[in-house]
């Protein structure tokens, strides 16, 4: 019974906070005593003062790591809200020749993947949010942007896979493709769940589309895997799949503003002509000028509004098209007016930005040029200061607001990252303990004598706990990889480092840390529709509950045929 002492700690924090409603720093904190104790009571978890001054070092720089991306990060947020670069793109994308569950699928498989592979540490909600609070109601919203940030295998440019490389001595390339590989269903999912909590009214074309456009991404991610590009494989596959949405707009675009008119001398029912509307109308109307003529009106699915034709006589629908049953010709097409939306961005949200990834691209290529890039490491966690997008956002921040620092956004900031932040400490101590102490040790000991499907249920099982508790795939993975290596059947080590890889990852969108800084970026607008941490955490159980059971299924494949 030692292994269920052993996950007694996380038992306790879910308890707290999807039973008794606690908010997530008390729940840490709970969690972190729920350890101390059995430390103190079992002699089988122990910790060593060395080894308890090299976790807390660790602990510490995980900690200076998120905050070094979250204060600036939201600083940026609400520079941008103020200058309304956050408006601007929630116009684009609102404007966009689309449904809302397509724009959502462009979102959460394009957008939010690209700049979270290129930035990680959850920037990418700084863009994502503000434009799905646009689209759809907070609850909605909120729920959507977790789902957005499933790409963590390759965030902050494969970080956490090319660590789990060498944490098992496998080519990166090989780990990331076996990555992309079990990960290929995942991403269809969430996409797809996110366009279905939009409430669509043809739902199963909505899940279609959605569907496709994650497996845009995770084609891309996988070929981009195969050819050995890993590191910037997230930046390019989303790219893609936004182009991919982009010129599917163009496409909508061209079709919903076309309209066809068909002279005729009879309609097969009444022998009057007929008016031809293409078939991605949403609606016709009519219309009436000052001598009462009427004018069919068809409006297309972006909200444009295009009066087709005038025809003298009495007007009647048939299906998709307009019928003069009176009338004996069209007299013509009187206006046609185009959606006014554009496909590129607007300018003030590409060069805010901009000048966010471009000032992360100079430093990473500083950094392969050789630039000296100073780091402090403590127990196999580290903190460098050029690698973090801390830096970048920061001094967007600040040539956007032409080297003043804003006193009131400011104060802000660091209000609505207090609480995230105290309770990313106390989750972060939490897993070090856990891991320093043995409990984690223990979990993986009780399952390492079980039969090979049973190891293989498990081992997607124990990835994903480490992505949970650590809020983080790099940290998932350092807690976990040397275990998973020690579970896997002979053979086997590669998948079953890259289901450490994928759970894990999979996982951090649901976590504590990740939920805390969601509704720190959304503000108000959670606060005002009773969005708290326990209302997003039991989703995000759910759809974790999912995830976990396409990996098992490729866990279970790779035990079969391995």
């Amino acid at each position: 019974m030692i292994w269920a002492m052993a996950v007694l700690p996380l038992i306790v924090v879910l308890g707290m906070i999807t039973g008794l409603r606690r908010p997530a720093h008390w729940a840490a904190l709970t969690g972190v005593g729920v350890a101390v104790l059995l430390i103190v009571w079992r002699p089988e978890f122990t910790v060593t003062s060395t080894g308890l001054g090299t976790g807390a070092g660790a602990a510490g720089l995980l900690v200076l790591n998120a905050a070094a991306v979250m204060l600036p990060g939201v600083y940026l947020s609400q520079v941008l809200g103020r200058r309304g670069v956050h408006d601007s793109l929630r116009d684009w994308v609102r404007a966009l020749p689309l449904p809302g569950p397509a724009k959502i699928a462009l979102v959460v498989a394009g957008i939010a993947p690209m700049v979270e592979a290129l930035t990680g540490f959850g920037v990418s909600l700084l863009v994502t949010v503000p434009v799905l609070l646009a689209l759809a109601p907070p609850a909605t919203a909120l729920r959507q942007a977790m789902l957005g940030m499933n790409i963590m295998p390759w965030g902050t440019l494969g970080l956490a896979t090319a660590i789990g490389a060498s944490l098992t001595a496998l080519p990166v390339g090989t780990l990331g493709t076996a990555t992309a590989l079990t990960s290929a269903l995942v991403f269809p999912l969430v996409t797809a769940w996110a366009a279905v909590l939009a409430r669509p009214r043809q739902r199963l074309r909505a899940v279609l589309v959605a569907a496709s456009a994650g497996a845009t991404l995770s084609a891309g991610l996988l070929l981009w895997n195969r050819l050995g590009v890993v590191a910037p494989a997230g930046v390019l596959a989303g790219l893609f799949t936004t182009a991919a949405g982009l010129a599917l707009c163009a496409l909508w675009r061209s079709r919903s503003t076309s309209v066809r008119v068909i002279r005729s001398g009879a309609d097969t029912a009444s022998g009057a002509p007929e008016l031809d509307i293409d078939s991605t109308r949403s609606a016709v109307g009519f219309d009436a000028d000052s001598s009462g003529t009427a004018a069919a009106v068809s409006r297309s699915s972006a909200g444009s509004r295009s009066l087709a034709v005038r025809i003298a006589g009495e007007w009647r629908t048939h299906g998709g098209r307009v019928v003069n049953t009176v009338g004996r010709n069209v007299i013509g097409v009187a206006e046609h007016t185009r959606s006014t939306g554009g496909l590129t961005p607007p300018g003030s949200v590409l060069r805010a930005y901009g000048l966010v990834l471009g000032g992360i691209a100079v430093l990473r290529l500083a950094t392969a040029a050789g630039a000296p890039t100073p780091a402090v490491h403590a127990g196999g966690a580290s903190f460098a200061l050029l690698t973090s997008p801390g830096l970048p956002l920061l001094a967007a921040a600040l040539l956007l607001d032409r080297g003043r620092v804003h006193r009131a956004d400011a104060r802000a900031a660091l209000t609505r990252v207090a609480r995230p932040l105290f309770a990313l400490s106390g989750f972060v101590v939490l897993g070090r303990l856990m891991a320093d102490s043995g409990m984690i040790a223990r979990v993986g000991a009780a399952v390492a004598d079980a039969p090979e499907p049973v190891v293989a249920l498990a081992a997607p099982a124990l990835g994903m706990v480490s992505g949970f508790v650590t809020g983080s795939n790099v940290g998932g993975n350092v807690l976990m990889m040397p275990l998973q290596q020690q579970l896997a059947p002979e053979g086997l080590g590669t998948w079953f480092a890259a289901l450490q890889n994928c759970g894990a990852g999979h996982a951090v969108f649901t976590s504590l840390p990740m939920i805390m800084l969601i509704l720190a970026v959304s503000g108000e607008r959670a606060r005002e529709a009773g969005i708290s941490e326990h209302t997003l955490l039991r989703f995000g159980l759910r759809v974790a509950a999912a995830i976990y059971a396409l990996l098992a299924s490729a866990a279970l494949l790779a035990v079969a045929f391995g």
